[in-house]
């Protein structure tokens, strides 16, 4: 089980388009190896989604309509 997060940034270039109309600023679970998706307003709200479909699978957490779930350092 390896995390692919090439495939995971491309998944996310495309969810994010789709879904930050409706759901910018909340949080998105990345699964690579089937594509599938879990989106809550932290990464723990998503990521209990996540586990419950994929329990043995690894996630890619993203923040929806930004390039990262979290930013740390001056400006």
């Amino acid at each position: 089980m390896e995390l692919n997060i090439k495939e995971a940034n491309s998944l996310f270039e495309k969810l994010s388009r789709e879904l930050s109309p409706q759901y910018k600023g909340k949080i998105i679970a990345i699964e690579t190896d089937t594509g599938s998706y879990f989106i809550g307003d932290s990464e723990l709200e998503a990521y209990k989604k996540a586990i419950k479909e994929c329990p043995k699978k690894q996630f890619v957490f993203k923040r929806i309509g930004f390039g990262s779930a979290h930013f740390a350092g001056a400006l």
